[in-house]
């Protein structure tokens, strides 16, 4: 059975449009890709950074679980050049993917939590799936992409670069 995940890629380095290439490449080669957003720019989260950010959401369509699906994205990541450390704060990154959502399901792990945990907190999450998703219902929060959107506290500027 084919489920839908929403993913949220992300890069800060010097060559991040080129990296968000690349990780695109990448997934598509493992899932279908169903759709994906505009590629938006938007100010560090968490921490102080110089580093602006980008990030573009993606629907794609697999046939595995999240857990395998994380795998994947975790050797993507790998693959294209990020380590990860013990390190748990935010910090400047080549690639980031993380999964939103994993179909309507609730998942809570030791490595995995789905609804991510923070993405109804974060501007930069939510503005480019309501792009591609707006009534995607979530899981846990009962509320659209749209209607989170709209009660978001964060006031970071999240602009459309294409």
């Amino acid at each position: 059975m084919k489920i839908q995940a929403v993913l949220l890629l992300g890069s800060n380095c010097s060559k991040k449009e080129q990296f968000i290439v690349l990780a695109l490449e990448e997934i598509s080669k493992k899932f279908q890709l169903v759709k994906k957003s505009a590629i938006y720019s938007s100010p560090s989260w968490g921490y102080s950074s110089e580093n602006e950010f980008i990030n573009i959401g993606l629907v794609v369509e697999c046939a595995s679980s999240a857990e395998t699906l994380l795998n994947e994205l975790l050797l993507i990541e790998k693959s294209l050049g990020r380590t990860r450390t013990k390190f748990q704060g935010y910090q400047d990154r080549c690639i980031d993917i993380d999964i939103i959502l994993f179909g309507d399901q609730l998942i809570q792990k030791d490595n995995l939590i789905i609804p991510h945990p923070r993405m109804h907190k974060r501007r930069f999450c939510l503005v480019p799936l309501n792009e591609i998703i707006p009534n995607y219902f979530v899981p846990g929060l009962n509320k659209t992409i749209n209607q989170l959107l709209s009660m978001c506290e964060d006031d970071s500027n999240v602009i459309c670069l294409n």
